[in-house]
Order: C-alpha cells, then structure tokens, then sequence
C-alpha cells in the first residue's frame, strides 16, 4: 500500500473522488433494490415449491460431480441450511445452473418437466430483473455495456468500502502524475482491458462480475511504472508483521502481479476476479509505459516526493550543523551547510549560518565575501529584513565600520532599508559607504534619493540636502540640494 502523499486541498484529485463518488451512488441507489427484487424472487420459488424437485437434484448433482472444490460444503449446507439458504447455494453453482438450462438435470421426459419448466422461467425472470444481474460483466459475453457498468458495481458495503480506499490512495498519486483526462482515460480504458481479461480467461463459463478493482489494479500497475525506480514509502504485512520501508516503486509490480497470478492458480474457486486483477495491471503498466513515452507525465509532481525527503535531509542537518556552530566545530559545520546549499541555493537561513561559519572561523575574505551573499539576498518580507539588518550590523563590527564588499550591494540595501522605515539604519550605512570609498560614482545619487524621501520641508530632508551640498560639492546633485535648499 503507498502511503508517501498526503491529499491537500491543493492536490486534492478531482476525478478521483468522483469516481468515489459514482460507485458509491451505483451502489447505495442503483443496486439497493436488488435486495427486495431477491426477496421477491426468493418468496416466489418457496411458494411455487420448486424446491422439492431442485433441492433433492442438486444433491444428487454434487454427489455425481465430486470434483467441485467446495462440493462438500455446498452438500453440507443442502442437508442442513434453511430454505432462502439453499436457494442463494443453487443460484451460485454456475455449472449447475447451465446444466438445468441444458435439461440435463430435469429432463423433458419427467412427467413434472413442463411445471417445472414454466414456474423456473418465472423465478429467472425475477430473480435476472436485478439491477446487478442486467449490468454485470457476463462471462463469455463481449458486451462493452455492461463491461463499463461493471467497473462501478459492486457485490457489498465491504467490497466497496476496501475498493475506494484503494482508489483514493492510488488516485491520488496517478491522478497527480497523469493530470485528470488522461488519468480518466486510463482508469475506463484500465476496467475494460481486466473486464476483458476476465471474459477471455472464463470464455466458455457461466457467471458474472463485478467490481471496480480491475480498473484500479490498472492504476498500481501505471504507479509502478511511472515512479519507476524512485524510491516511495510503503505500509508492508506478513500475518502479524507489519511496518512502513522504502524501496523503488517499479520493485512493487512483480510483487502485486505475481500475488494475482498465484491465487489465480491456487484460488480459483474463491469468487475474486485474480484475472481482472491481473489483466488491468498489466495493461496500466503498459499504458503508463506508452504516456511516458509520450511526454504525458508529470515529473514534477512524481519528483515531489524526493524533494521533500531532501527537504527533511536537509532540515536535520540545518540543525545539526547549528549544533557544531555552538559547539565552534566550524569545518563541520560547514560541510554541511555547504551541502545543503549546492542542493537548495539561496536559502537566507542557510546563507546566514554560511556567514556564521565565515565569522567564527574564516579569513576576512571569507567574511567578506559571505557577508555580501547574504546582504545580496532579495528580502521581500519584514522578517527578511531583520536578518539582513543584523548580519549587516554585525559585519560593519567586523570591518571596523568600512565595508569591504561591492558598494552596488550596500547601496541596494540602503534603498530597502528606507522604504522599511528604517531611515536611521539607512544614513548610518551611507555614511559607512562613504568611509569606505568618498569617491564612488553612485553614491550622490544615493544620498539625493534619500534626502528626497524624507518629508518635504522637514529637518530630516534639509541635513540630508546641506550633507550632499557640502560633501558632494562637485557632483551634478550639489546643485539640485542647493535649489531645494534655497526653496526651503
């Protein structure tokens, strides 16, 4: 069973639960008159006393055909059971049934053969206006009607029940990987390759089926296929052993597809469809196969699941390495981190916990140069900011208040810190640019920008001017502060 995806709103599978839902309203409406039409059907073949000529033919029947698997207990329950019981063991031998449709258990020739005959076609007659027995798959009938129908019916609550949650666990991922129309394309296209499967391998056989485990068993084997050789999270049992593994998805097809072909070999008698089984998984793989081929999968959805294993990797070792940090074991440290960052680039936390490393244990370059890709980080959030403003603060600690790094990346973040509100924190970074280099091109376009976003005429926006008058007197800004000086 996979279990590696949790169903959000965000992937949640929209056919799928649809298809949930139609098998449920098949079932709970469509097929929940079948009960009274057998009652209905039962009633009559107690009262017309067709028992007293089949309930002593069967008998014989089973005693002339020994090599029924469950003969003996059908022989039991013909001695022991009640009246309805009988009836519902009668109607379940196929084989038996045939041969009453054959005259070869009552026979033309028995004085009682024409009221038999008439009062069994009216029992039929009842007992086949059940909506089940008019839809249901028809061994040796190719009849795409009620091959389709068959795939939404169902022989009761429990097979229902364990059939869609199946179908949600598998939709789910299929469903993700395929995008809905080919994803319903393969689910109808899966049911009626295993309801062919199932007429071919019964051809000749008398009965019906029903059920939506041969187009689902088509969507293990289009799994297997199309997540290949990643690795999934799997729920395992073995009579009382039970526990969650890892392996490669495509290792699970053999397994599924070699348990439907054993019990279809040693369980042939049990009343599951092994065939339907079998033939829609081998035709989901096939299907799976040919929509890889195509283009037609989603990797980015079946890729989801590595990611957030490698995101829970990485999580462990973040922590790990903040551990090594405040122990001061920096190579260690930075192994990690360095790990985490060639896999997931630009990750403030990391970056910051990079600089850390660089400040506790690195040569000023090293601080240097992580202290600018931290400070070139795009923060787009209050909180982001904050970080930067205190690796910011703690670098200009380091350098003494005369930044090493490229000015372009100071002057980016004096720009983000005055649209924050943190005008202060602002000045006091031009003023360390200055320092750092009086003679950068850029930096009276910087200081003009700021004085204009202070408030007009206010005492903020006049200092910042009179600083650029005076400082800057040969840029072409001087001027422009002189005039707005002068304008008050």
């Amino acid at each position: 069973m996979p279990l590696h995806r949790r169903m959000t709103l965000a992937n949640a599978p929209v056919v799928t639960l649809t298809l949930v839902l139609l098998n449920c309203i098949v079932y709970l409406f469509l097929q929940s008159g079948d009960d009274r039409v057998l009652r209905r059907a039962r009633d009559y073949y107690i009262q017309s006393q067709l028992g007293r000529t089949e309930f002593p033919a069967y008998e014989s029947w089973l005693r002339d055909h020994p090599g029924s698997p469950d003969g003996a207990q059908r022989l039991k329950a013909m001695q022991m059971a009640r009246p309805d019981l009988k009836i519902a063991v009668i109607q379940s031998d196929h084989a038996f049934i045939a041969a009453l449709h054959d005259d070869r258990v009552v026979v033309p020739a028995d004085p009682g053969y024409a009221e038999w005959h008439t009062k069994r076609a009216e029992f039929e007659r009842i007992y086949d206006s059940t909506f089940t027995s008019r839809h249901a798959l028809r061994f040796s009938h190719v009849e795409p009607g009620r091959m389709f129908w068959a795939m939404f019916m169902h022989g009761g609550l429990e097979h229902l029940l364990g059939n869609m949650l199946f179908l949600l666990m598998l939709g789910l991922l299929v469903e993700g990987a395929l995008g809905p129309w080919w994803y319903l394309g393969l689910y109808l296209a899966g049911g009626l390759g295993a309801s062919f499967a199932t007429v071919a391998w019964h051809w000749g056989d008398q009965g019906l089926a029903l059920g939506a485990s041969g187009a689902i068993a088509a969507l293990m084997g289009a799994y297997c296929v199309i997540w290949g050789l990643r690795r999934i999270r799997v729920f395992y049992w073995f009579f009382v052993v039970f526990d969650y593994v890892r392996v490669p998805a495509l290792v699970l097809l053999p397994f599924w597809l070699g348990w439907q072909l054993l019990n279809l070999w040693l369980n042939s008698g049990a009343n599951i469809g092994f065939d339907a089984h079998a033939g829609g998984m081998v035709f989901g793989a096939g299907s799976a196969w040919l929509l890889r081929r195509c283009g037609r999968v989603r990797d980015a959805f079946v890729e989801e699941d590595e990611r957030e294993e490698q995101r829970e990797c990485h999580a462990r070792a973040y922590t790990q390495a903040l551990e090594h940090i405040g122990k001061l074991k920096i190579a260690a440290a930075r192994h990690l981190l360095e790990r985490i960052d060639a896999d997931e680039p630009g990750q403030l936390h990391v970056v910051i916990a990079l600089y850390r490393c660089a400040r506790y244990g690195g040569t000023p370059a090293q601080v240097d140069a992580a202290a600018a890709r931290v400070l070139s980080f795009p923060a787009t959030t209050p909180p982001e900011i904050r970080e930067l403003k205190a690796i910011l603060d703690d670098y200009l600690k380091a350098c003494a208040g005369v930044p090493r790094i490229a000015p372009g990346v100071l002057l980016r973040l004096v720009r983000l810190l005055w649209r924050t509100g943190a005008a202060a924190d602002a000045q006091a970074l031009l003023h360390a640019i200055g320092r750092a280099d009086p003679s950068l091109p850029a930096l009276p376009a910087a200081w003009f920008a700021f004085s204009l976003h202070a408030p007009e005429a206010s005492p903020q926006r006049r200092e910042r001017l009179e600083y650029l008058a005076r400082h800057f007197a040969q840029s072409e800004f001087a001027p422009k502060a002189r005039f707005l000086l002068q304008q008050g």
